[in-house]
C-alpha cells in the first residue's frame, strides 16, 4: 500500500472550510493535523512537530531557518494567500522544499478596501454612523478626493489597481518602487514614479501597498517622519513591518500626520491597551484587506493545488 503523506495546516482563514476539503484531501491519500492559532504559528510551536509532516498548508507563520532544518521529511510549503516574507524562501529551496503562494489572488479586495477607508476617512463616515446611533445629528464638513496629491509606495498588482481605482477621483498620483515600472502602464494612468523622500514632502496621502523586504522594513520611523511636509494621511494595506509603531503614535501625538488608517499592524492582533485605540483620526481593520468571498474561495482551491503538486499527486 503506497504510504500516506501527512499535512501539517495552521493557516487560520483555511479553519472553517477544512469539513468541506476533507475528503478531497483524504482521496489525494493525505492525513492531516490542524494547529488552530488566532493569526500565526511561532517557530518554537514549530520545531516540536514539523520533523513529522511531508507538506505544509501555512498562513504568516514562522517559517525560519531552524523550523526548517527540523524539517525532515518537508516537500513543500503551501502559503494561503500571496505574502511569503515569513517563509525563509531561499533556505527552503537550498533543502529542495517546494514554496508556493497565490500571487495576486487579493488584489481587487485589498485595494477596494484602502479606497474605502481613504473615503471613509474624507467623508467622515464612521463619526457620522456612531453619532446617529447615539441619536445625535450632527452634519460633518467633509472633502472630495480632487486634485489630492496621493503617494503609493509599492507599484505591484495592488498598487496598480489603486491608481486604476484612482482615476475618477481625478487626484495627482506618485508611485515609489524599486522594480522598473512599465512605461505603458505609466503613461496610460498618469502615473508619476519618484523617490521616497519627495512622496513624504509633498503628497497629503500616502498609501502603503508594498511586500516586506529588507528595503522596506520600517519605511515609516522617527527619521522619515521628520520628512512629512503636508502633514499626510497615512493608509496600510500592505505588510505590518512597514510601519514603526512608536513613530507613528508619536506623529499621531504630534499632529504630524493627519491621521493613520492600518489593515496590518507590527504585532497581531493589536495589544488590547494599544496606544492607538486612543487617537480618533484613525480608521483599524483586523488584517482583513483580503476578505472577499470570491476570491478567498479562488485561494482555498488554489492552496490545495499547490500541496498536491509539490506532493506530485
Amino acid at each position: 500500500m503506497k504510504k500516506k503523506n501527512k499535512l501539517l495546516i495552521t493557516a487560520f482563514p483555511f479553519f472553517p472550510v477544512i469539513k468541506h476539503y476533507q475528503k478531497l484531501i483524504r482521496k489525494k491519500n493525505i492525513t492531516f493535523d490542524i494547529i488552530k492559532t488566532n493569526q500565526h504559528l511561532y517557530e518554537k510551536d514549530f520545531l516540536k512537530i514539523i520533523h513529522k509532516y511531508d507538506a505544509l498548508l501555512c498562513g504568516d507563520d514562522q517559517v525560519t531557518q531552524k523550523v526548517l532544518d527540523k524539517a525532515s521529511k518537508l516537500k513543500v510549503i503551501s502559503k494561503w494567500g500571496t505574502g511569503i516574507d515569513s517563509i525563509d524562501v531561499n533556505y527552503a529551496k537550498k533543502k529542495g522544499i517546494k514554496v508556493f503562494n497565490t500571487p495576486g489572488a487579493f488584489t481587487n479586495g485589498v485595494s477596494t478596501l484602502a479606497l474605502t477607508m481613504l473615503l471613509s476617512f474624507f467623508r467622515k463616515i464612521i463619526q457620522n454612523h456612531n453619532d446617529i446611533k447615539k441619536n445625535k445629528w450632527k452634519k460633518y464638513s467633509g472633502e472630495t478626493l480632487d486634485g489630492k496629491k496621493i503617494g503609493i509606495i509599492g507599484i505591484g498588482n495592488i498598487g496598480k489597481r489603486i491608481v486604476e481605482m484612482l482615476e475618477g477621483f481625478k487626484t495627482i498620483n506618485y508611485g515609489n518602487d524599486i522594480k522598473v515600472i512599465n512605461k505603458s502602464f505609466l503613461n496610460k494612468h498618469k502615473l508619476k514614479m519618484r523617490t521616497k523622500d519627495y512622496i513624504y514632502k509633498n503628497c497629503e496621502i500616502i498609501i502603503f501597498a508594498n511586500n516586506l523586504s529588507k528595503s522596506s522594513f520600517k519605511l515609516i520611523n522617527f527619521e522619515s517622519i521628520k520628512k512629512l511636509k503636508k502633514k499626510p494621511l497615512i493608509i496600510n494595506i500592505g505588510r505590518g513591518g512597514t510601519i514603526d509603531n512608536k513613530a507613528l503614535i508619536e506623529a499621531l501625538k504630534k499632529k504630524k500626520i493627519r491621521g493613520a488608517c492600518l489593515d496590518v499592524f507590527e504585532k497581531e492582533p493589536l495589544e488590547k491597551k494599544s496606544l492607538f485605540k486612543k487617537f480618533e483620526n484613525c480608521i483599524f481593520t483586523s488584517h482583513n484587506a483580503f476578505n472577499t468571498i470570491d476570491e478567498v474561495e479562488f485561494v482555498h482551491r488554489n492552496t490545495l493545488r499547490n500541496i498536491f503538486k509539490g506532493l506530485k499527486l
